[in-house]
């Protein structure tokens, strides 16, 4: 297996858990992978090991771990509304069925 189609595999997989974390009913789960991506970022400014590669080294990997951490809250938000959607179609069959 090559480097380029484990990498691809592994992003699916991380996607793939997002949503099926973010579509859960308690919506804490889908921040997992967001606040984790958050944790790594605020380790690597705090703990700074790479303070003697310069400036512009450490901006670009904060930017590589932000914008996976962008595209997992997107996806979370795009499955909380998917979930609430659903939520208030029960409510709404519930309230038809009691009028009935």
């Amino acid at each position: 297996m090559t480097k380029v189609t484990f990498a691809a595999l592994a992003i699916l997989c991380l996607i793939a858990l997002q949503v099926l974390l973010s579509l859960q009913k308690n919506k804490w789960l889908g921040l997992i992978l967001p606040t984790l991506y958050a944790l790594s970022v605020l380790a690597l400014v705090l703990g700074n090991p790479l303070a003697n590669s310069g400036i512009i080294l450490i901006l670009t990997i904060i930017v590589y771990i932000l914008i996976p951490m962008g595209i997992n809250l997107l996806i979370y938000l795009a499955c909380r509304a998917r979930v609430k959607e659903k939520g208030e179609r029960e409510i709404e069959k519930m309230s038809i069925q009691d009028l009935d």
